[in-house]
C-alpha cells in the first residue's frame, strides 16, 4: 500500500506533539506501522524507545504482528519484546513488574480481577460498614451483603480510575463523598495488608510510581523518546496524567483518534482529552494532520455521513465540541446500489412505528431472514 499525502505527513511528522485525527476506514493501522517503521529505519529508535498503546489487547496484538512483518520484509532485527507495545493497562503492570521495589507492592503480589475484587470487598465488608455515613456508599442494611460489595465495587474503581484526591473528599462537606473517601482509604490499607492490587488500580499505582519517584521517572524519559497512543477519544484522566509525565521535555507525543468516534464515557473516558490535546502545549507546538480518504465504505454512506454530520450544532459559542472535518471517498470504482435508507417521521414522533414497520417490510419481502441481521 503506498501512503496518501496526509498519511505520508503523519508517517514523516515524527518531533513534537502531534494530533492525528483519523476517520473510520482511512488506513490508521497503516500510519501507526509505517510512522513506526520510519521512527526505526530513520531517526535510529531502538525497541526500548517506543511506548505504544493501543486500546484493546486484539489491536496490539494486530499492530506488533504488522511492524514484525515490515521490519522483516525490510530485513531490519528488531526485537519487538523490548518495546513498551500494549493496552494502557498492560504497560502499567509491566511498569509496576520492572519497578515494583519503588512500590507499595512486594515480592508475588496477587493481581484481583473484578470477581476476585468483589469478593475481596465481601469477606471484609463489616470493616467497611463500621465508617461513619457508610450506608450512603454501600446503600442500606436491605441491601444483600453482595450487592452492597457490586456497589462498593464500582464507587471504589471510580476514585481509582479518576486518580480522585481522596484528602479532597474525605474533607468534603458532602456526607456521602467524606464516606466514599474514608472507605477508599480503608480499601487501599486492606490492598497493602495483603500485597493485593485489583484491575481499576494498574493505573493509579502506576501514577503513583510516576509521580512519587523522581528518579525512575527520570529514567523513563530518558529512555522513551516516542510516544504513540491509539484511540485516544477514548482516553481518560489518569492516562492523560501518565502520558504527560513519561514524555518529558521532548514532547514527542503522538496521538491518534477521532472525536466522532468517542463510545466510551461509561468507562471514564472524556472526549476532552482529544478536543483540548492541542491546547496542552505552548500555541503553535502542535501539529495536526486529519486522514480523510475512507478506504472502506460506499461513497454513499460517506456522503450521507458528511451530511448528517454538518447539519448538527456542535458548538455552544465558546467551545466546540468537533474537530471540523470531511471525509473523502477513495478513488475506485463501486457498484450503484443503495447504501442508505433514512426511515422515520422528519419531526421525530412516529419513528419506532415507522422503522418497525420498515423491518417488517424487509422481512416479508425475504431481504432480512433473521432478526440477527439488524443491529
Amino acid at each position: 500500500m503506498t501512503a496518501n499525502a496526509f498519511q505520508l505527513e503523519a508517517i514523516q511528522a515524527t518531533e513534537g506533539p502531534v494530533l492525528i485525527i483519523a476517520g473510520p476506514g482511512s488506513g490508521k493501522t497503516f500510519t501507526l506501522v509505517e510512522r513506526i517503521v520510519n521512527l526505526v529505519t530513520n531517526h535510529g529508535a531502538a525497541p526500548e524507545n517506543l511506548f505504544v498503546v493501543t486500546f484493546t489487547d486484539k489491536a496490539a496484538r494486530e499492530l506488533t504482528t504488522r511492524v514484525s512483518n515490515r521490519l522483516n520484509e525490510l530485513e531490519i532485527p528488531f526485537n519487538l519484546n523490548e518495546m513498551y507495545l500494549g493496552t494502557f493497562h498492560s504497560i502499567c503492570l509491566r511498569l509496576l513488574e520492572d519497578y515494583r521495589e519503588f512500590t507499595r507492592l512486594r515480592r508475588s503480589f496477587t493481581l484481583m480481577d473484578q470477581f476476585d475484587q468483589q469478593f475481596f470487598l465481601y469477606k471484609n465488608l463489616t470493616d467497611f460498614r463500621a465508617i461513619e455515613d457508610s450506608d450512603l456508599v454501600l446503600g442500606d442494611e436491605h441491601t444483600s451483603r453482595w450487592g452492597q460489595s457490586e456497589l462498593l465495587l464500582k464507587r471504589l474503581n471510580t476514585v481509582a480510575e479518576e486518580a480522585l484526591d481522596v484528602g479532597g473528599l474525605v474533607g468534603a462537606d458532602d456526607a456521602a463523598v467524606a464516606a466514599l473517601g474514608r472507605c477508599f482509604e480503608l480499601y487501599q490499607r486492606l490492598l497493602l495488608e495483603n500485597n493485593a492490587l485489583d484491575f481499576s488500580g494498574i493505573q493509579l499505582e502506576a501514577l503513583r510510581l510516576l509521580e512519587q519517584q523522581p528518579d525512575v521517572l527520570l529514567a523513563l524519559q530518558k529512555q522513551l523518546t516516542y510516544l504513540m497512543v491509539d484511540e485516544y477519544q477514548d482516553t481518560n484522566t489518569i492516562q492523560e496524567r501518565i502520558l504527560k509525565l513519561l514524555m518529558g521535555e521532548r514532547r514527542n507525543l503522538c496521538v491518534v483518534g477521532d472525536d466522532d468516534q468517542g463510545l466510551y464515557r461509561f468507562r471514564g473516558a472524556t472526549i476532552r482529552n482529544i478536543l483540548e490535546f492541542p491546547e496542552q502545549f505552548p500555541p503553535g507546538t502542535c501539529k495536526r494532520i486529519t486522514l480523510t480518504t475512507n478506504y472502506r465504505s460506499h461513497p454513499g454512506i460517506i456522503s450521507f455521513y458528511n451530511g448528517w454530520m454538518a447539519d448538527q450544532i456542535w458548538t455552544d459559542g465558546t467551545r466546540t465540541f468537533r474537530y471540523d472535518k470531511v471525509v473523502e471517498p477513495q478513488d475506485a470504482t463501486f457498484p450503484a446500489v443503495p447504501t442508505v435508507v433514512r426511515v422515520g417521521a422528519q419531526d421525530g414522533l412516529s419513528w419506532h412505528e415507522e422503522v418497525l414497520a420498515f423491518l417488517h417490510r424487509l422481512r416479508d419481502s425475504g431481504q432480512l431472514t433473521d432478526w440477527n441481521q439488524v443491529a
